[in-house]
């Protein structure tokens, strides 16, 4: 395949870099500031991106590295990292690197389990 179309389609060196993530607290209170610390330091401080959604006191997601694999897994740990050192993190599960675009992509219900 040509370079252009491997660009275009996120393939070969064009390869972009995630995890899914479940995340789920002991307490509902604070959760805002919560919400700003995890961006500010974990994800910010990573250099990654993050959506996802909060429902009761769990934070469910996809965490977005970018195409270098060696800095996806350096920001993969520094996150893994910062939700081991906080107190209200009850437990935390962050699927393995996986392709961004293209998949697979873990299921949220089996990693509350």
């Amino acid at each position: 395949m040509k370079k252009r179309l491997r660009k275009k389609t996120f393939l070969g060196e064009f390869k972009e870099w995630g995890a899914t993530i479940s995340i789920q607290r002991n307490t509902e209170e604070g959760l805002d500031l919560f919400l700003e610390d995890f961006m500010g330091q974990s994800i910010e401080g990573s250099t990654c991106y993050f959506t996802g959604a909060t429902q009761d006191n769990t934070l469910e997601g996809f965490i977005y590295f970018g195409r270098s694999l060696e800095k996806s897994e350096a920001s993969l740990a520094q996150v893994s990292t910062w939700l081991d050192k906080r107190p209200d993190v009850t437990t935390s599960t962050i699927s393995g690197l996986t392709d961004a675009w293209y998949g697979p992509f873990e299921d949220h219900n089996k990693l509350k389990n």
